[in-house]
């Protein structure tokens, strides 16, 4: 808002002197300088045919008087605008009433998680519930109407592989009838077995495409089984996203579009748009003279590409579903039943052109209407902080669900060595802060390396340190006495603290754009940095000019109310101490 405002007053000014034009006001790249500058009179300059240091004198100099801003000209043809003591109030009333509401009332339906039932959550799916849950909370924030699917893989070929191991050791009609349990562990020890089995005994590999083949064709007593499969997957998944403080509004998956998978297949059918190759049915997807990138091994190597994309397959020779039927029967199930605005899709980013593939698809068949937004993001991976795969103590790939317990372990070590009591749900909630902070924080499309250590600090740029930020906050507020809110603010501490939250505020559009949420990251940790060298350089409690005291702690809870917002975003929950 106040950006916008400045800007206002250089487009009055221009136009004062005749000159139409659009001025940028950016945050100061020189804080000590001045706190908002404007680049725009290079651009304007050189289309007036004029010198750009006397255009920014000439905008600067019909500017008129303002009790909020002074505006001064830096050569060669910077604007530099300062904020005056009434503009800091200013600005902390804009602050407070900001409308982060410009959604118009669209609707956005968003796809994350995407857990195979059947296999243990593997650490790919904590990037993809973390990055999707944040555009969650961050488009509710800014006015969209959400509706959120998990979606999971539960219409595939692993329940096939793991009726065909069960079948193999002689057990699948007790776990059918119920005469042993079915647990998680039964199905962790099964599709691994059965997934090395496939690529070396072909038998066996048929033999679990006919299961595959018979659930999907609610077959007896194999539907009644991949039924009892799925509910064991997502009561363990719905643990585990507990923990993680992610929720969902359904919990669909590829089974619910089953149903309309031969209704999409008639749409490309009649539309002439699918055909028969090699025994499979596909549509053609490439477009004239384009170029897919082929993965670089190294950044330094010469970009490559392949030309064209490949055809999407919609039926397997032997008449079995892919999962991209799948993901067009549930875009067609999606429309139906909810009618977004946009789809958005969070995967690993290895399936980037498996959406683009899915996309035109949908698109060319109108099961996506014309002005309906498609988008994918693809997120990179997470690797130890050797740059390698995560590894357990043993050696072994970690899953999810041996992350969350190292975490969860290393939080409550910091705990007791501060002193801190035993508190499951504080170690939780720190472990979890640590992991959200250090996921978010990089570029989503970027892989990054996880160091535990570093990542549950309380000092540094970490998600503890905002938690613990915080925390002193809520611990001075609760000591401080009772005061009446004064804006009033003077010190260049002060204005430090009103700048850094007007970046925080601003970094939520910014996330929206680039489809990432580091800017958000960064954003606290410099409001919390701010607040530091705040806090360092008053005694609050103490304070004896009861009228500074109370402009001090109005500064707090500000504070306190922007790091909350900004946490919530993130899914990251702040303690009421650390």
């Amino acid at each position: 808002m106040i950006r916008k405002e400045i800007e206002k007053i250089l487009c009055d000014a221009a136009k004062r002197q005749n000159i139409d034009s659009e001025f940028c006001v950016t945050f100061s790249a020189l804080p000590s300088l001045c706190d908002f500058q404007c680049n725009s009179c290079f651009v304007l300059a050189k289309k007036l045919g004029k010198n750009p240091f006397d255009v920014a004198n000439q905008i600067v100099g019909s500017v008129e008087s303002n009790k909020f801003y002074h505006f001064s000209v830096a050569r060669p043809a910077f604007i530099n605008i300062s904020l005056t003591q009434q503009g800091l109030k200013h600005m902390a009333e804009c602050l407070l009433n900001a409308n982060y509401n410009f959604a118009q009332g669209k609707k956005i339906f968003l796809d994350y998680g995407g857990p195979n039932i059947g296999k243990a959550m593997h650490i790919g799916h904590m990037r993809s519930f973390n990055i999707g849950e944040a555009f969650k909370r961050l488009y509710k924030k800014l006015g969209f109407k959400v509706v959120c699917d998990i979606f999971l893989g539960d219409w595939g070929m692993p329940m096939g592989l793991i009726m065909a191991m069960l079948e193999k050791e002689g057990t699948l009609e007790k776990y059918m009838s119920g005469q042993m349990p079915l647990t998680l562990d039964v199905m962790n020890r099964a599709y691994p077995k059965a997934s090395l089995l496939k690529g070396e005994d072909e038998n066996f590999k048929q033999r679990a495409e006919s299961l595959t083949l018979a659930f999907q064709n609610k077959q007896q007593p194999y539907f009644d089984f991949w039924k009892k499969l799925r509910d064991v997957s997502v009561t363990e998944i719905k643990k585990v996203c507990k923990l993680l403080n992610v929720d969902f509004d359904l919990w669909n998956g590829e089974s619910n579009a089953s149903e309309y998978i031969p209704t999409i297949l008639k749409i490309f059918e009649e539309k002439g748009l699918s055909r028969i190759s090699e025994g499979a049915l596909v549509v053609d997807v490439a477009e004239e003279g384009e170029q897919i990138p082929i993965p670089k091994k190294s950044p330094d190597e010469v970009q490559r590409y392949e030309n064209p994309m490949p055809p999407l397959m919609l039926k397997k020779s032997n008449g079995g579903d892919k999962y991209e039927t799948s993901d067009i029967a549930t875009i067609y199930f999606r429309n139906k039943e909810y009618n977004p605005d946009i789809l958005h899709y969070f995967t690993d980013a290895r399936q980037n052109q498996r959406f683009v593939q899915i996309f035109r698809a949908c698109k060319k068949a109108g099961i996506s209407p014309e002005g309906q937004l498609l988008w994918h993001t693809g997120f990179g991976t997470i690797n130890g902080k050797d740059g390698k795969a995560l590894k357990t103590r043993d050696g072994g790939n970690m899953q999810l669900n041996d992350l969350l317990n190292m975490l969860y372990e290393k939080a409550e070590q910091k705990l007791v060595e501060n002193g801190t009591a035993h508190d499951d749900d504080l170690k939780r909630k720190i472990g979890n802060a640590a992991l959200k902070f250090a996921d978010l924080s990089n570029s989503v499309e970027k892989d990054y390396n996880f160091d535990i250590d570093r990542v549950l600090s309380f000092e540094g740029k970490t998600g503890p340190y905002i938690q613990y930020t915080a925390c002193r906050i809520k611990s001075i507020l609760a000591k401080a006495p009772k005061f009446e809110e004064n804006y009033n603010f003077s010190s260049e501490h002060h204005k430090n603290v009103l700048i850094a939250l007007n970046r925080l505020s601003a970094s939520y559009k910014i996330c929206f754009e680039a489809k990432s949420l580091n800017d958000l990251c960064a954003s606290l940790y410099d409001v919390a940095s701010a607040f530091s060298s705040f806090y360092n350089a008053y005694h609050i409690l103490s304070e004896q000019d009861k009228s500074l005291q109370s402009a001090h702690l109005t500064l707090l809870k500000m504070v306190l109310k922007f790091i909350e917002e900004g946490c919530y975003v993130l899914g990251i929950e702040v303690p009421e101490k650390m």
